[in-house]
């Protein structure tokens, strides 16, 4: 049995804003199979981009899980060299001369 790409379990997310909170996500689960395609559907202000900022480990869960591989991603961001360094993994240059 394969691991998920992408599983979420009991997503909570919340934003501080003044003195109160807003709750953006309550306690959300889903699951993307390797190769499967999802599609994120609402409104202005649903949590599109916040969903998507929790898989990608630009931001991190008020409460539950995120795991891409089987990895939770702000975890898996801190090994990877940060691509705006300029170091290239691959040994190439995008230039060339003529």
């Amino acid at each position: 049995m394969h691991l998920p790409a992408v599983e979420l379990r009991h997503l909570t997310k919340v934003y501080r804003e003044g003195d109160g909170e807003r709750v953006v996500l309550h306690d959300a689960d889903a699951t993307l199979g390797l190769g499967e395609i999802g599609v994120l559907i609402g409104r202005s202000g649903s949590g599109k981009s916040t969903v998507l900022n929790l898989i990608s480990g630009i931001d991190r869960p008020s409460e539950g899980t995120v795991r891409v591989n089987g990895a939770r991603p702000h975890r898996a961001r801190r090994r990877r060299p940060h691509a705006a360094s300029g170091a290239s993994t691959s040994g190439s240059s995008s230039s060339s001369s003529t």
